[in-house]
């Protein structure tokens, strides 16, 4: 499971490093810091979701830390996104229209609640590659975070 900051969409390999430092200079100047995931709902919407999430509460430290990432990213040739940030973790995607509808429903019949607590110390660039199992997610680099 994983919380994005940023999409890059294709990135040729050779970009590996300069990636690397642009996160390395994001990650500068924020200590670790705890997130709160709390809340369930779906996007596009509730009714006939086409993905399940878990909110994350507000948290100053990782609102810096996403402008950090962003503005180090764009320095380096990325286009800003247009869409303000909605921090959130994917619980799973849906496939089918019906079934979309139905956990839908069952998501409003039982209302389900989540809160919990994790500790962020670090940023990670993931290759992601989409298999016919699902995507499959690789570590290529990583910046501690450091105050």
């Amino acid at each position: 499971m994983h919380l994005t900051l940023k999409f890059l969409g294709e990135v040729d390999d050779k970009r590996l490093e300069e990636l690397g430092s642009a996160l390395q200079e994001a990650a500068s100047g924020i200590p670790p810091f705890s997130l709160t995931v709390e809340g369930v709902g779906g996007f596009p919407n509730q009714k006939s979701p086409r993905v399940i999430w878990a909110g994350i509460k507000e948290n100053e430290s990782f609102a810096k830390l996403q402008r950090q990432v962003e503005e180090h990213l764009n320095a380096i040739g990325f286009e800003r996104e247009e869409r303000p940030f909605t921090p959130h973790l994917t619980l799973c995607r849906i496939k089918s229209i019906g079934d979309g509808k139905a956990l839908g429903r069952l998501l409003a019949d039982i209302k389900p609640q989540i809160k919990a607590d994790f500790r962020v110390s670090s940023v990670i660039l993931f290759k992601s590659e989409l298999k016919k199992t699902g995507a499959e997610y690789t570590a290529m680099k990583e910046a501690a975070l450091k105050p």
